[in-house]
């Protein structure tokens, strides 16, 4: 699998267990992480580093942890992954509804987590490119 090895991945992550399979699946691959634990450092980091990616992971759902992506959509255009241990899908919808991109059910591999990655990634890049032809022509 071929990854953009200098992609900025912004890690919200206020889990050390999850913290350590992320790292070890992100700084293998050679990802630049930034991990925060609270959504307005993650917003201020947002604004500042420009993103490639944004990953949420989210153990136990609260009602309104879906109100992150809409904060983070407000400010950036780096496609959001949200990890989580459950798999409602009336929650599920409701991130999706709220801007995130993709939404990860856990246990899941890293070799998962690497495809969905390069998925959302190569998409925005597409969408990019033929933005550009687009004013080229």
């Amino acid at each position: 699998m071929t990854i953009d090895t200098q992609m900025r991945v912004l890690v919200f992550d206020p889990d050390t267990l999850e913290e350590n399979f992320l790292d070890q699946t992100l700084n293998s691959n050679g990802f630049h992480i930034i991990k925060v634990k609270s959504t307005a450092e993650g917003l201020t980091v947002t604004s500042s580093w420009d993103p490639d990616v944004i990953i949420i992971n989210v153990i136990q759902p609260s009602k309104s942890g879906w109100k992150l992506c809409l904060k983070l959509k407000e400010n950036t255009q780096a496609p959001i992954i949200v990890l989580a241990t459950v798999s409602d899908p009336k929650l599920v919808a409701l991130w999706l509804d709220s801007g995130a991109d993709d939404y990860l059910t856990m246990p899941f591999s890293s070799e998962i987590l690497l495809a969905h990655i390069q998925k959302l990634t190569r998409r925005i890049k597409l969408t990019q490119n033929n933005f550009s032809l687009k004013l080229v022509q």
